[in-house]
């Protein structure tokens, strides 16, 4: 300690000598000014720059000291957006830590804005677990249960000949004043972008413009008309609702994974605690076997309320009621064979539950079940 003091004056702890570092403050402030001015540099440039200068560095150090400077590297980022937004500059960038999380897609241009929408689709599937449905086969008949099962394929054949499948899409965020027409110039404006032609893409757009204050014009009015006659207090009830944008609070939904297949325990727990087979009764000579006539089924066919949804079967109310007379026949077959030998086929007795909550949940006694 005290050779020390002799040498140096003081007894605190000196620097110790070591290399010259390879960049010096200019060259770090160089670097700084580069990354300030465009963020997006990476470490790769910067060393190509130092380079031309005669200073040969590594990239882990150019890293090393913009963090001591608080530019942060984020290495683990990734780009999603790989097309010009603007121009033909990519302007609009979007960034996450998880690589192809989003396939990104162009569209045209929202209003009057010369930045172009990018829609992000995620590219991943979530896994959802289902449990198949359990079915048991108890004392039926296998030629009666096909045939009934026959029957149901048949009527489900005859429905995809003869109707039309139309998919509609609806958004919680559609506007009251979509027409046909809109949608139509929307397509067309797509289209437009999608080829490419700049002259068409702005005709498009003027004559989408056009269209959308012509909707919400003919809205206001259809809007207006609902005050015209006090006495008709429903009307005015849905202009209120239509001006104020007024809707019902969805019912909130359990975010348990696990409640279905509780519900679905709960629901079948008698079936689960019934360990006895089951056993067909003999009747006696003297008992009356119950038989329904073609009448009573056409009855109870055409009564059938065509709002009412479709079963597991896939069969629409609307075709029991409409064409009753052409399955009254073969129904009363079924159901006459059905009674006469005192089973019931394995397809009439699924249903599909939908539990509908009641006021307060505290138990899985406190769900509703809706066939």
């Amino acid at each position: 300690v005290i050779k020390k003091f002799k040498a140096h004056g003081t007894v605190a702890n000196l620097p110790r000598c070591g290399r010259k570092r390879k960049i010096d403050e200019r060259f770090q402030r160089k670097i700084v000014r580069m990354v300030d001015k465009e963020p997006r540099l990476t470490s790769k440039p910067v060393q190509a720059a130092l380079q031309s200068e005669g200073t040969t560095v590594s990239t882990c150090t150019i890293r090393r000291r913009l963090n001591e400077k608080g530019l942060y590297v984020l290495p683990k980022f990734h780009q999603h957006v790989n097309f010009a937004t603007r121009g033909a500059n990519a302007l609009d960038l979007v960034y996450t830590n998880i690589p192809s999380a989003y396939r990104a897609e162009p569209r045209p241009h929202l209003g009057y804005s010369d930045h172009i929408f990018v829609m992000l689709i995620p590219a991943y599937r979530p896994l959802v677990r289902r449990s198949k449905p359990v079915l048991k086969q108890g004392g039926c008949d296998l030629q009666h249960h096909h045939r009934l099962g026959g029957v149901t394929s048949y009527i489900s054949k005859c429905i995809d000949d003869v109707t039309v499948s139309k998919t509609i899409t609806t958004h919680p965020n559609q506007k009251p004043w979509m027409t046909a027409e809109v949608r139509a110039l929307l397509k067309a404006r797509d289209s437009a972008f999608k080829e490419g032609d700049k002259a068409a893409l702005r005709k498009a757009r003027g004559k989408l413009s056009r269209a959308i204050r012509e909707a919400k014009r003919a809205h206001g009015q259809s809007i207006h008309s609902h005050f015209r006659d006090s006495g008709d207090t429903w009307r005015m009830w849905q202009g209120i609702q239509a001006i104020t944008n007024y809707r019902t609070a969805p019912p909130a939904c359990d975010s348990d994974a696990s409640l279905p297949d509780a519900l679905n325990h709960f629901y079948a727990r008698f079936e689960t605690q019934n360990g006895v087979a089951a056993r067909k009764t003999t009747p006696r000579s003297d008992d009356q076997v119950l038989c329904l006539t073609a009448a009573d089924v056409r009855k109870t066919l055409r009564r059938v309320n065509p709002r009412k949804a479709a079963g597991p079967d896939n069969i629409p109310a609307r075709v029991l009621r409409e064409c009753a007379d052409q399955l009254t026949d073969v129904f009363t077959d079924i159901f006459n064979i059905s009674l006469g030998s005192a089973t019931v086929p394995t397809c009439l007795k699924a249903t599909t539950i939908i539990p509908v909550p009641k006021s307060s949940v505290s138990c899985l006694n406190n769900y509703r079940p809706l066939h």
